[in-house]
């Protein structure tokens, strides 16, 4: 029976519960609507394309719980809760109807159902483990990247008692009946409890139901007035979150048009909370602080001041405390009160957000693929490098000669171009412009052309080829750096330099009957095939590890001879995480009669950067422990004879490391192409 059906001296029990929704609720959608407004002050984003996408994903995320159960204890504690609050919810809806217009309000198949009061008692206590794994968690094994809040008691207080008020007034009301009508005999707790009061007055048993009935709506409604306060918030936003994640390649960084941005005196990239996206704001209000990201992060790792959760907090914060000032007096976005709030706070770039903090992500994407609810912190750090690179000109002499060499001759090292294809001399290597019915593309890198170590690996993988009847050339003279250091660097214009004229290059290529572009480079592999596309460059890219395996597995490379001891291989992330290449390098590695394959933990979409994307690779390291020192100790704790990898990047990184630790002459590190080479019968000369 609702506590609604009786009068509280002079006012009706409808007409109480009725005000507290409208407290409650006016409470939580007067403070709901001004965070929306706030968000909104973000610049516009197209996040409603390809909705049956969206929508797989969002029943695989929000209702399966899909990334949060990559982690098994945490994902089945939140999991538990989750499902339990859909369940829950709608028992909610019951009760407030009954409430307010008593047993006329009906749900079809829930209302009066055995099955669904069977459901609710489990849930409700499913909810409860969770909590108390919740509690454990954060007060016995305190995980490092986890915060121990007074907003997280706060909210795990209220939900505890939203539970047991409900066992509670579910249990009096069943002890003040004499004979319960029989539904209620599915709700085995609540009947579990009521057998303990089967002794009392029914009168004051129906007493004690009317008050933990109020007990659980005032909590409940001080909990949805409470939610926009939170850190919980995300209860709300996620699920809009994750339907509007990026549907970009994963390795596509939002474009910027930096001729109409220079035309039209506007900034290049973010300097201010408004020059993010809308969603960019709204991922700030759905962290859900639980950690994972900073617990993958490789500058977090190693003692660095990025943690990409406090990245995020710290925009969240900057973002609630502007609000107000952005809107203006009257609710509503203007330019002059963008611009008195910016003269009262202190910059968001290099004041809220350090440099340091910026310049110390390595772009590996482990925060992003950690996330639960699909916050995309690259993008958010390389758009306020933008700003510090082409609106401040604040970087380091590391990147300013970078930016000078790839400007000047089109590599990281001011090498001449003439001399970008002499890797290949003695090799009959044809040149696009001399070869005939040739379909592969050999896009061989500023490593691959001009690093002593990288340029073995390129030659390695030529005579692959050649072993295995492949037609293929080389760009010769015309190629040019992919543009990815820059890029990554904040460096927009200059990358988009490379970018087109590259893909100018390309086209004509792809004119010319070439079908395939294949590199060595991971960097190069994902620019080309990830981001030219926003510049009018549509190819099929592949990495030399694909298409090895593609060889072995047609039996065109046949690797026989024994290759005995044991390799860990580590994945790249621009060819891993970017774009779920695991499996290939593997398989070429298997295929080595002999081989020991062992994996370097963590590995796959888990493993640890080598700490040289973000153009690190052209910086030099000075805060907390090198990250390529942390990765090969990870590494050494399964005793490999040999290091593979499938990127020049992450050799140098290796190699430097192993240097650095004096075990040059037993850790050799090569490249899976190698290992293959290798592998295979000696033709005669």
């Amino acid at each position: 029976m609702p506590a609604t059906q009786i009068s509280y001296g002079p006012i009706p029990g409808q007409l109480l519960l009725l005000l507290a929704i409208v407290v409650g609720g006016g409470l939580f959608a007067r403070d709901a609507f001004r965070l929306f407004r706030i968000i909104r002050l973000g610049a516009d984003a197209n996040r409603t394309d390809q909705p049956v996408q969206r929508t797989k994903s969002w029943i695989l995320h929000v209702l399966a719980q899909g990334r949060l159960l990559t982690r098994t204890y945490p994902g089945v504690m939140h999991a538990l809760i989750f499902w339990g609050f859909l369940i829950i919810t709608l028992s909610t809806i019951e009760m407030f109807g009954r409430g307010l217009f008593g047993r006329s309000f009906f749900i079809p198949f829930l209302s009066d159902s055995g099955l669904f009061l069977f459901l609710l008692d489990t849930f409700q206590l499913l909810v409860l483990v969770g909590i108390a794994m919740a509690l454990y968690r954060r007060i016995v094994v305190k995980p490092w990247y986890l915060n121990l809040s007074g907003d997280a008691i706060i909210i795990l207080s209220l939900i505890t008692t939203l539970m047991i008020s409900a066992f509670l007034f579910e249990a009096f009301f069943i002890a003040s009946v004499p004979n319960p009508e029989p539904q209620y005999r599915w709700a085995y707790i609540g009947s579990a409890l009521a057998s303990l009061f089967r002794g009392m007055d029914p009168q004051m048993a129906l007493n004690f139901h009317y008050v933990f009935w109020w007990v659980h709506v005032i909590t409940l409604l001080s909990f949805l007035a409470y939610l926009p306060h939170s850190k919980h918030l995300h209860i709300v936003t996620a699920p809009f979150n994750v339907w509007l994640r990026s549907l970009r390649p994963k390795g596509q960084l939002p474009y910027l048009d930096v001729e109409k941005a220079m035309e039209e005196d506007k900034g290049l990239g973010v300097a201010q909370v408004t020059d993010f996206t809308w969603k960019d704001l709204l991922d700030t209000y759905t962290c859900t602080e639980c950690g994972r990201c900073t617990s993958q992060c490789p500058a977090s790792l190693t003692d660095k001041p990025l943690s990409p959760k406090d990245l995020i907090l710290d925009l969240r914060h900057y973002l609630l405390e502007r609000g107000p000032q952005l809107l203006g007096d009257n609710g509503v976005a203007t330019t002059a009160a963008h611009a008195d709030a910016e003269q009262t706070e202190r910059p968001l770039v290099g004041g809220v957000i350090t440099d340091e903090v910026l310049w110390d992500c390595t772009t590996c994407r482990a925060c992003m693929d950690a996330c639960p609810v699909f916050i995309e912190h690259v993008p958010k750090i390389l758009n306020m490098r933008r700003h510090l690179v082409m609106g401040e000109s604040r970087f380091g002499r590391d990147l300013q000669g970078l930016f000078e060499n790839l400007e000047a001759a089109g590599n990281p090292w001011r090498f001449p171009k003439s001399a970008r294809a002499d890797w290949a001399n003695g090799m009959d290597v044809p040149v696009i412009e001399e070869a005939e019915d040739v379909e592969v593309l050999f896009w061989v890198g500023c490593f691959g052309s001009y690093d002593n170590r990288s340029r073995k690996v390129a030659q390695t993988f030529a005579r692959l080829m050649k072993e295995a009847g492949i037609k293929f050339a080389i760009l010769g003279k015309s190629e040019t750096c992919s543009g990815d250091p820059a890029r990554r660097a904040g460096n927009e214009y200059l990358y988009q330099m490379f970018a087109m004229e590259n893909v100018e290059t390309l086209n004509s290529a792809q004119e010319a009957g070439i079908k395939t572009i294949v590199t060595i480079c991971p960097h190069c592999f994902n620019t080309i095939g990830s981001e030219y596309s926003q510049f009018g460059g549509n190819y099929r890219v592949v990495h030399h590890t694909e298409f090895l395996a593609e060889l072995v597995a047609q039996g065109r490379l046949k690797p026989e001879l024994e290759q005995p001891g044991s390799v860990a291989y580590h994945d790249p992330c621009y060819l891993g995480r970017y774009h779920d290449t695991y499996d290939q390098p593997r398989f070429a590695l298997r295929s080595i009669p002999g081989l020991e394959l062992r994996e370097i933990q963590p590995c796959r979409e888990k493993a640890m950067c080598c700490g040289a994307g973000g153009a690190h690779a052209f910086m030099e390291e000075t805060r907390g422990t090198r990250i390529n020192a942390k990765r090969l100790e990870q590494a050494l704790e399964v005793n490999p004879e040999r290091l593979a990898t499938a990127c020049p990047y992450c050799m140098m990184m290796f190699e430097d490391a192993v240097g650095t630790k004096g075990m040059t002459d037993v850790l050799p590190v090569q490249d899976v192409a190698e290992m293959l080479e290798a592998s295979l019968p000696k033709r005669p000369a």
